[in-house]
């Protein structure tokens, strides 16, 4: 009777262990193949997490460093100049498609290139018939960025480091907002951002660099444009009569004072007469990357001084 017992108290126990066992929810081997859809809604799949990739864009390589698969590029562009690390590696050309050599990525033997859909979708054809892994990788807002660092820590990097990236990224970013978050939205200074001078362009409401405006307490002078780089006219602009001015530092010249003074009725300009007119890293704010919120506190400190001593 006793021997009876202990054997049906042994199948319970290997049924609630089997039982469990099937309920747990189940873990990718290390070394399993990995399928993802890219922003073309092309299904990728890799063998095993990608130990050769090509970066295509200046931000994909920030995202790949900073999700833990930096050591993992072996080639990317002339313009992928951040972390340091990242201008050591075997250029493949610049930013544009045209630019780009197959032929270099080609004796790089990468298992994965990753490039915007927008910059290098057209190239995905002549990657394929060289037997190469092209994959579309979103970085055009805030969401997408965070997406991006996801997939990169599963696919390429650590799900650790992507997941704390993010979840740090996201804190920073609050605490930009409350910061400025007693401020009126009537009172939040009005910003122009000069994307180009000829012809005259800014950026749209749903555009990276829109995102960035709100982000640090600003209203976006064309907040109302549905064009993403709308083409817009000095009458527009003094219409609003931005607050401030805004661009990257690489467009400097184009704002200097004595180029202001040359554009007709741009000194009645508050902003302009204030002396208002703010540069900004443009690889930090033209980039869509992990330094987006670097981007966000560098604009924040120019237009509240008083709130980021």
């Amino acid at each position: 009777m006793k021997r009876t017992r202990t054997l049906v108290l042994a199948l319970a126990a290997g049924l609630i262990a089997a039982t469990q066992a099937s309920a747990a929810p189940a873990t990718t081997p290390a070394g399993a193949p990995l399928s993802f859809k890219d922003e073309r809604g092309a299904t990728i799949t890799l063998p095993a997490k990608a130990a050769r990739i090509v970066s295509l864009s200046p931000e994909l390589t920030e995202i790949l460093y900073a999700a833990g698969a930096g050591d993992r590029v072996v080639g990317n562009t002339t313009y992928c100049n951040y972390p340091a690390a990242a201008a050591s590696v075997p250029k493949v050309g610049g930013f544009s498609a045209k630019t780009i050599s197959i032929e270099a990525i080609v004796a790089l033997r990468p298992d994965l290139i990753v490039g915007s859909l927008s910059a290098h979708g057209q190239l995905a054809t002549q990657f394929e018939r060289a037997g190469l892994r092209f994959a579309a990788l979103p970085a055009t807002d805030f969401n997408a960025v965070y997406s991006t660092i996801e997939l990169v820590g599963r696919i390429a990097g650590s799900e650790a480091t992507a997941s704390t990236l993010i979840a740090s990224m996201k804190s920073r970013l609050a605490s930009i907002q409350a910061k400025t978050a007693s401020v009126p939205a009537d009172r939040r200074p009005l910003v122009f951002w000069e994307t180009w001078d000829e012809p005259l362009m800014s950026a749209g409401p749903n555009t990276f660099t829109g995102q960035i405006i709100v982000a640090a307490g600003g209203r976006n002078c064309f907040a109302d444009s549905t064009a993403d780089w709308p083409v817009v006219s000095f009458e527009a602009v003094l219409a609003r009569n931005p607050d401030y001015i805004m661009a990257a530092d690489s467009h400097g010249e184009a704002l200097t004072p004595e180029r202001l003074a040359r554009r007709t009725g741009w000194t009645s300009l508050k902003a302009v007469q204030a002396g208002r007119v703010v540069f900004l890293d443009g690889d930090i704010v033209a980039r869509a990357g992990p330094r987006f919120v670097d981007a966000a506190e560098l604009m924040a400190k120019a237009l509240y001084p008083e709130l980021f001593r």
